[in-house]
């Protein structure tokens, strides 16, 4: 950039020392006065702009000929507004002083560059592609651009029609000269590009410098589109990583709470193995199997208490009308839970255990105690029950699985009538077998062998 500012500096300074110093006739001046003279005089070889002082004074180089008279009728303003300040043998260098501005002016634009506003969908290489040229050429008037990709809709672009460059905004403390002279850009060239003397734009105005391609900006810009990309993905990956963090803290807590959970059913495995109510199982089973253990002595004492419910010769009288003497075992296997008036569980507290329950498998088949006809077959009092009666006596079988009977059959002692469940209110599987005579329950234990 310094190489190109000091030839910059070094050509204009070369140029101006040429026009001041060297004897000026119409071959050197004419192939600049049609872009450097005012208007009144487009066509005089003798008029040359050569630098603009920034306080609206101008100064022009003309032959020994010129009158001071002859430049105010030129430029249309009075004789005292010019002043001579000397000049070499053939030159003469007047200082012209020109009116103040007085009305505010837009700011200066080359009539080349149009204006284009962004569409949906568009791209800068849309965009170059569309009006025909290259993508560096459209950087070069749009320096404002911060990114290759990001175009809002209806954001400003400007697209060159003319000769391509650099389009710069003259900045507080710059000039048109500067500028030119620090991009390296011909003087001549950028006074036809922007159809306007350089000396005539101020602060605030567009400078078009034909020829400045805007390569370093594009590659500058192709840079920060590439950082993007990359964080873009190290964004991405990063947020996958936390994803992954917070997935495998979810499971460790799981985990954790999973543990937490068999440790609490522990626990309460623990209250509820030195709890009373299973201390008072445990003795119920240990009863039970104390009566097993003495089964002949238990059902001794089971016909002594048959005889003390005062089962009369009435009673077995009606028994005798079953068909057989004796009522038979429902059940080829099975065990003794719970006897007749037993209050062992909560339930039989609340309700008189009218019978006796036999334990067994589930699906254990069930067998007629004595002849008689099935009056129900079906869910009742006890689950999944069958009723059968002979005479005055009834027979209940109650909490089966399945019922091999139906109602109105004739059914002969010994005979299937269904299988073990536990349907109805019950505690395992296991068969209520009840007795009643003339609709009083008795102890089955009584009547059976």
């Amino acid at each position: 950039m310094s190489l190109i500012r000091s030839r910059g500096v070094t050509r204009l300074a070369t140029l101006c020392s040429l026009l001041l110093a060297a004897p000026v006739s119409a071959q050197t001046i004419s192939p600049l006065a049609h872009l450097l003279a005012p208007p009144p005089l487009a066509h005089a070889p003798d008029v040359v702009l050569t630098r603009d002082t920034g306080e609206r004074r101008v100064q022009l180089v003309t032959d020994g000929r010129t009158s001071a008279a002859q430049l105010a009728r030129r430029y249309g303003v009075a004789r005292g507004r010019l002043t001579a300040l000397g000049g070499a043998p053939g030159v003469r260098v007047w200082d012209l002083a020109l009116a103040p501005v007085t009305a505010q002016r837009a700011p200066a634009k080359p009539a080349s560059v149009e204006t284009y506003r962004v569409r949906p969908g568009d791209t800068l290489a849309g965009v170059a592609a569309r009006f025909g040229l290259p993508l560096v050429d459209l950087l070069g008037v749009n320096l404002d651009r911060t990114s290759l990709d990001r175009l809002i809709p209806g954001t400003a672009l400007n697209i060159p029609t003319g000769p391509r460059g650099l389009l710069v905004r003259i900045k507080p403390g710059q000039s048109a000269l500067s500028l030119i002279a620090g991009y390296g850009a011909d003087l001549v060239a950028t006074a036809q590009a922007n159809d306007v003397l350089p000396t005539e734009l101020r602060v605030g105005d567009t400078l078009l410098l034909p020829g400045i391609r805007a390569e370093g900006f594009a590659e500058a810009l192709a840079q920060r589109r590439e950082a993007e990309r990359r964080a873009a993905l190290l964004a991405q990956r990063q947020a996958q990583y936390e994803r992954f963090l917070t997935w495998k803290k979810g499971r460790e807590r799981a985990r954790l709470e999973a543990r937490y959970e068999a440790q609490e059913r522990y626990e309460q495995y623990l209250a509820w193995k030195n709890s009373p109510e299973r201390q008072a199982r445990i003795q119920a089973y240990e009863r039970q199997a104390q009566y097993e253990a003495a089964q002949a002595a238990a059902q001794a004492r089971a016909r002594a208490a048959a005889s003390a419910q005062a089962v009369t010769p009435q009673a077995s009288a009606q028994m005798a009308g079953t068909g057989s003497r004796t009522l038979a075992w429902p059940m080829r296997s099975y065990r003794l839970t719970s006897r007749y008036a037993e209050r062992d569980i909560e339930f039989h507290r609340q309700v008189f255990h009218g019978g006796i329950d036999l334990a067994a498998p589930y699906g254990t088949p069930i067998y007629a105690a004595a002849d008689g006809t099935v009056t129900e077959s079906g869910y009742g009092d006890y689950g999944l029950n069958v009723y059968t009666t002979a005479g005055s006596s009834l027979l209940i079988y109650g909490h089966m699985s399945r019922a091999a009977v139906v109602a109105g059959q004739q059914v002969t002692q010994g005979q299937l009538l269904g299988y073990i469940g536990c349907t109805g209110i019950c505690t395992g599987p296991h068969l209520h077998f009840e007795v009643r005579l003339s609709g009083q329950t008795v102890d089955p234990l009584a009547l059976l062998p």
